[in-house]
């Protein structure tokens, strides 16, 4: 049997269902951007698959005489039970890229890894990473585009959804908009971006269990919206008297500080 690292030192490319019933086999549940729902076999399709899989395994080098790599076996158990999650769906016209994809980076008991789902073609390309480096690879594995603009947005929801009238003496706020020009009416500005045509759009989450082993999940996705234009991140915060919408320019940095803060958050 060829060592793990001889293996696992480039991406590792098998079949959905191969990855789900490796999962299952470590007790875990299929996580939601591999899986949405549970499939269960009676005991002689189960029976088939699971020698199905192991051929697959053998044809890859990493089952043998003695069973499972020890360290290819080490990252399912990190992917069965994660200790911290980054993962979101896309979907849309990206450079590079399927149109419509998942991924998944996590760490747990046997270490760090990515998870690239490929929906349209059933399959999953796996990659080994160092849990200190998941974020920033995370980040790096959502394909690139320029930011919508060069300064963020900020508008009263009401604004843009209408149902509010601004008073004529009411002084106007002054932000910026795609290009660095200046936008007296940001409401306007965020309405008219949001009503583009889209390009491609996607939602990021990050995740993490307590020392108690229960699973938490940040409280709002983290949506971005790709037009002509450029990329947006969404967000709705709390404001005085009624929620803001803010579009911040989609800049991977801007992309990582969100998901850092995120992740922060669950303790």
């Amino acid at each position: 049997m060829r060592p793990a690292a001889m293996v696992m030192n480039r991406p590792l490319t098998i079949t959905t269902p191969t990855l789900l019933n490796l999962i299952q086999r470590r007790g875990g549940d299929a996580h939601n951007t591999l899986s949405s729902t549970a499939i269960w076999y009676d005991e002689t399709a189960q029976r088939i698959i699971d020698q199905q899989v192991n051929a697959v395994l053998q044809h890859h080098g990493l089952m043998g005489p003695r069973g499972m790599d020890r360290d290819f076996g080490a990252m399912i158990e990190s992917i069965a039970r994660p200790h911290v999650e980054f993962y979101g769906w896309f979907e849309g016209t990206f450079p590079d890229a399927p149109q419509n994809f998942t991924l998944f980076a996590g760490s747990g008991p046997g270490g760090g890894f990515v998870l690239s789902r490929y929906i349209k073609e059933d399959v999953v390309v796996m990659r080994p990473e160092r849990p200190e480096r998941l974020l920033p690879t995370f980040v790096d594995q959502i394909p690139h585009i320029s930011p919508g603009g060069s300064s963020p947005l900020v508008a009263p929801k009401s604004e843009v959804y209408g149902g509010h009238r601004r008073p004529a003496n009411e002084e106007m706020s002054i932000m910026r908009g795609g290009g660095g020009r200046a936008v007296a009416e940001p409401g306007k500005e965020i309405k008219r971006i949001l009503e583009a045509p889209r390009v491609a759009g996607g939602s990021l989450y990050a995740a993490a269990r307590t020392r108690a082993g229960v699973r938490k999940r940040c409280e709002r996705a983290l949506n971005f919206i790709d037009t002509s234009e450029g990329r947006w991140l969404m967000e709705e915060r709390p404001g005085s008297g009624e929620p803001l919408i803010v579009l911040t320019p989609g800049t991977p940095q801007a992309i990582g500080e969100r998901l850092h803060n995120a992740i922060r958050s669950l303790g």
